[in-house]
């Protein structure tokens, strides 16, 4: 038996791949989904104000 196949994306912060958790596919929240953590979007949004 063979494990489903996990997606991944790259974060729009830092670039580095992150993959789908259970939380997000089950709410089908995995195409919103931007950032690899709270950091990286808090940066992110810290970045877009100064800007």
């Amino acid at each position: 038996m063979s494990r489903p196949e996990v997606r991944s994306k790259p974060c729009a912060y830092c670039g580095r791949p992150f993959s789908d958790r259970k939380r997000w596919s089950g709410r089908d929240q995995w195409d919103q989904v931007l950032y690899c953590s709270r950091g990286c979007r808090s940066k992110a949004a810290a970045q877009r104000r100064s800007a």
